[in-house]
């Protein structure tokens, strides 16, 4: 069988390939790299007259590009398509050719599924004809005169031709060639599908095109890159000393990586500091929707039907014959043909007039340089970069404001601020962001991070621990004082003040004048007071800026002070006397002597409610006692004889108490009655209460 298989190599013998190719392809001319993590490609080249094209692509890639890719051909020719191999499963995409390679078919079931299609057979003369089919025959080979044989299989090819039936044994070919071109272009075509299934990594995509002449052919996309970076050098003007700014030479560089597979030669190269929106979508692998199944309807058939002989009944009404068809039918079927006609033309005009001009239809409003928001840094002379390579790639190098200080911040280091720099962007550049590492008299001092950074924006760097510079910090708070009370409606609206103070004592151990930079946290809700004006807030921190004395160990202290109002909103109704006399106190400087004034009367009603509660309370309280005492004195006599002294006592007693009872009885209606009468004096004096 591997003989069988190895003959099928003669079929794909001197075919043609699908494409006219052209040398040399379209190589890089221009990379746009963006800092999300893709870049633009342009490649153009010179092709002439009417061909194709060959590009490789990472497999990775082709996503992008059948998103992105925009071909253009510049001078008067035509793009007639973009062709790429799919990604269709190989078993299911051999199956659409005339000849099923799938499965690693044999010549015997190539020859059965080509029956019918003429070849030309090379064996020991040539033989041509029709394939009628494939046959296997068993043989015998007799190895000696004793007539000891041995029986093996052989495949023999059957063709009908100009001499007949003939059949040609497979072991005896040297070469089958079929006759029909159509079948010889698509044997290759599968040939080539399988050779490319086997490279999972690399993908063929051809461009053709159409047209005279020599032409130039473009061809752009966005395809998934590494991240380019930026990183700086600062060398710190060592004579500056003091707290003024002075100019410093920084020196960019942006770093790229050529993954794309080939090598950059003379590539315009441009940076972009920008996020564009950029998403991936898998358009490469074949998407199949099932469809339901629906049978075929099929009519059922009519029975034959015999009719009796009639008689014409109209002429013998004296009826004229009337048309076939009614008047009514007549004109429905004329307006259908009317119809039909008007629908016939509609479709001549469409299909004869010309496509729209998508172009033309929404002008393009950006010009060629415009990059919207995003700034870009174009390389002035092109680039090589082999692949697999990365380059440093100068973007700036020139002097730049920045004022050296110092930066404390308690999270960073409780006891020692930070050496900084504020910078200003006195380039024409926009900086990205990026690791700065910082010389000073020749001498590495350290590392310092950056965010991007505009023309003309000042931006906070800082590289090493200044040990010359102590500071302590120290936290107190105040208790809280009410600041202003008012009443409304039965409700007591209270506003209280936080206060909170931090103290920092700056010790500088440097000679000469220092900038330090204090950071101090913004807590949501609380306002700066009696503190000095900070230099700049950012969303999470006040800097506030001092200057320290020339002098060693001297020492300058910032005090940061901040309040917190907020609100308090009480019931008058459900408050004692005694809560509310806390609020008319001396100790409450900020109450007006309105409020005070009504605050009093409030609590003397609130007494005199109190006070009839309790007398209330205490008849019944009194009523209960004796209310016990009658059921214990009763339960008493129910053993004694009516005639004994003592049970004339408890009736004594149980007549007096009975008494009393009335009395406290009527004494505590008439406490409510008066209870009432007051709550309702004080409900009213609460609804017309409005006092500030």
């Amino acid at each position: 069988m591997k003989k069988y298989f190895m003959s099928l190599l003669f079929f794909a013998a001197g075919l043609p390939w699908l494409f006219s190719q052209q040398a040399g392809g379209l190589p890089v001319k221009t990379a746009v790299l963006f800092t999300n993590g893709v870049g633009y490609f342009s490649r153009e080249g010179r092709v002439s007259g009417s061909g194709s094209v060959e590009l490789r692509f990472d497999v990775r890639d082709i996503n992008d590009l059948l998103k992105s890719m925009v071909v253009r051909d510049l001078d008067g020719g035509r793009i007639t398509g973009v062709n790429y191999s799919s990604r269709e499963p190989l078993p299911r995409a051999l199956s659409g050719f005339s000849l099923n390679l799938a499965g690693n078919p044999g010549i015997p079931q190539l020859i059965q599924q080509a029956r019918g299609e003429k070849v030309e057979i090379s064996a020991d003369k040539k033989y041509a004809g029709t394939i009628l089919g494939a046959e296997e025959r068993i043989e015998r080979e007799y190895r000696n005169r004793n007539e000891d044989f041995s029986e093996t299989p052989q495949i023999y090819i059957n063709i009908y031709g100009d001499e007949g039936m003939q059949s040609i044994a497979l072991k005896s070919i040297s070469g089958i060639q079929f006759q029909n071109p159509r079948l010889r272009e698509e044997l290759a075509a599968a040939l080539k599908l399988i050779s490319e299934s086997r490279n999972t990594e690399k993908k063929s995509v051809f461009i053709s095109y159409d047209g005279a002449g020599e032409r130039r052919i473009q061809a752009g996309y966005i395809a998934e890159t590494p991240v380019w970076k930026t990183s700086y050098r600062l060398v710190v003007d060592a004579a500056q000393t003091g707290g003024g700014r002075s100019g410093h030479l920084l020196q960019g560089w942006g770093i790229v990586e050529n993954t794309t597979g080939e090598d950059w030669k003379a590539v315009r190269l441009e940076l972009i500091s920008g996020m564009p929106v950029s998403f991936a979508m898998d358009l490469y692998q074949p998407l199949f929707n099932p469809r339901p199944f629906v049978p075929y309807t099929l009519q059922k058939n009519l029975n034959s039907q015999t009719y009796n002989q009639g008689f014409t009944a109209r002429k013998a009404a004296g009826v004229e014959d009337r048309r076939p068809y009614g008047d009514m039918e007549v004109a429905e079927m004329k307006a259908a043909e009317e119809a039909a006609a008007s629908d016939s033309l509609l479709w001549e005009n469409l299909s004869s007039a010309p496509a729209p001009n998508i172009a033309q239809s929404a002008p393009a409003a950006a010009a060629g340089d415009a990059v919207g928001e995003f700034f870009r840094y174009t390389i002035e002379n092109p680039v090589d970069l082999p692949r697999g390579q990365s380059a440093m790639i100068p973007l700036l190098n020139e002097e730049i404001e920045a004022e050296r200080l110092s930066i404390y911040n308690e999270t960073a280091h409780s006891k020692h601020p930070m050496n900084g720099l504020r910078l200003k962007n006195t380039s024409k550049l926009n900086l990205m962001g990026g690791p700065i590492t910082i010389y000073e008299s020749g001498v590495y001092a350290g590392d310092a991070r950056m965010d991007n950074l505009a023309p003309g924006a000042e931006r906070l760097v800082s590289y090493s621990l200044d040990l010359s510079t102590e500071i302590m910090t120290q936290s107190s708070a105040a208790p809280e004082e009410i600041t202003s009370i008012r009443l409304q409606r039965g409700l007591l609206s209270l506003t209280k003040t936080f206060r909170k103070e931090r103290v920092y004592t700056l010790i500088s151990r440097a000679a000469g004048p220092r900038v330090i930079l204090v950071e101090h946290p913004v807590s949501a809700g609380w306002e700066l007071v009696k503190t000095i004006t900070p230099e700049e807030r950012t969303a999470g921190v006040y800097r506030f800026r001092l200057e320290t004395n020339a002098e060693k160990g001297s020492q300058t202290v910032l005090v940061v002070s901040e309040e917190r109002a907020a609100e308090q909103m009480l019931a008058l109704s459900n408050m004692n006397s005694d809560a509310i006399l806390i609020y008319t106190n001396t100790n409450q400087k900020n109450i007006s002597p309105a409020v005070r004034a009504a605050l009093e009367k409030l609590a003397s009603l609130k007494n005199e409610l109190a006070g009839l509660t309790r007398q209330r309370q205490t008849a019944e309280t009194r009523a209960a006692a004796i209310h016990r005492e009658q059921e214990r004195i009763r339960g008493n006599m129910d053993s004694l004889d009516r005639t004994s002294s003592l049970y004339q006592r408890y009736v004594n007693t149980l007549n007096e108490q009975e008494n009393t009872l009335t009395d406290l009885s009527a004494a505590a209606d008439k406490l409510r009655v008066q209870e009432a009468e007051k709550k309702k004096a004080i409900d009213d004096y609460l609804a017309e209460l409005e006092v500030g």
